[in-house]
C-alpha cells in the first residue's frame, strides 16, 4: 500500500515538475525568441531521463520507466521549440549531436561490453547517480549569488520547493524498494533543496536586506 502511494506521488509530482518547461516554451513562442532561456538544461534533463529510463527497464521498475519516459518526451518537445526559435541553431544542434553520440556510446558499452545483467544494472545505477548529482550541482552557482548579494531575487521559491518535495518522495520510494541508486541522488536533492529553501528564510527578495526574525 505504501509503495503504491509513493509510486503515484512520484509519478504525478515529477511529471508535473518536468511539465514546468511548458512555461518557458510559452514565453519563447510569445516573444518569438529564446531570450534568456538556456538550452543546456533541456539537453541534460533529456539525457538524465533517458539514463533513468534504461535503468528502470533493466530493473523492471514501471514507476521509474513511466516518469522518465514522459520526462524525455517533454524535453524533446522543449528542445524542438527552442531550436525553432533559436538564432544559434547550428551551435545548439552541434551540442545536441555530441550529447547523442555520448549517450549512444554509453548504451553500446552497456549492451555489448557488459554481458551479466546484475553488473549492467549496477554500472547503470552508478552512472545515473553521478549524472543526477552533477545536474543538481548546477543551482549552486545561484546559491552562491544569493549569499553574495544577500537577496533571493534570482531564485524561485516554487522551483526550490518542488525539487525538495520530489526528491523527498523519491528518497522514500528508494528506501521502500531498498535501492541505493535511487536513494543517494535524492538524498542529495533533499539536502540541496532544504539549503535553497533556508535562504528564503534568511534573505529577502530585495538586495542587501535580511528577513526580520521575530522571537515570540
Amino acid at each position: 500500500m505504501l509503495l503504491e502511494i509513493l509510486s503515484w506521488l512520484a509519478i504525478v509530482l515529477t511529471i508535473g515538475f518536468f511539465a514546468s518547461g511548458i512555461l518557458a516554451c510559452k514565453r519563447i513562442i510569445v516573444s518569438g525568441d529564446v531570450g534568456d532561456v538556456q538550452f543546456l538544461p533541456f539537453v541534460t534533463t533529456l539525457m538524465n531521463c533517458l539514463l533513468w529510463t534504461i535503468y528502470g527497464y533493466l530493473k523492471d521498475d514501471s514507476t521509474i520507466i513511466i516518469v522518465n519516459f514522459v520526462g524525455a518526451l517533454l524535453q524533446v518537445v522543449y528542445i524542438l521549440c527552442f531550436l525553432y526559435f533559436s538564432r544559434e541553431r547550428g551551435n545548439n544542434l552541434a551540442f545536441l549531436f555530441y550529447s547523442a553520440i555520448a549517450s549512444a556510446s554509453l548504451f553500446m558499452y552497456l549492451s555489448f561490453v557488459i554481458v551479466e545483467s546484475n553488473t549492467r544494472l549496477s554500472h547503470m545505477g552508478k552512472i545515473c547517480i553521478v549524472v543526477t548529482i552533477m545536474m543538481q550541482a548546477s543551482p549552486l552557482a545561484t546559491v552562491a549569488r544569493v549569499i553574495r548579494t544577500k537577496s533571493t531575487e534570482s531564485m524561485q521559491f516554487t522551483f526550490s520547493f518542488l525539487i525538495t518535495l520530489c526528491s523527498f518522495v523519491w528518497l522514500c520510494y528508494g528506501t521502500v524498494i531498498y535501492d541505493i541508486n535511487v536513494q543517494l541522488p535524492n538524498l542529495s536533492g533533499v539536502l540541496l533543496g532544504f539549503s535553497q529553501l533556508s535562504l528564503f528564510c534568511i534573505y529577502s527578495s530585495t538586495p542587501g536586506s535580511k528577513v526580520p526574525v521575530t522571537i515570540a
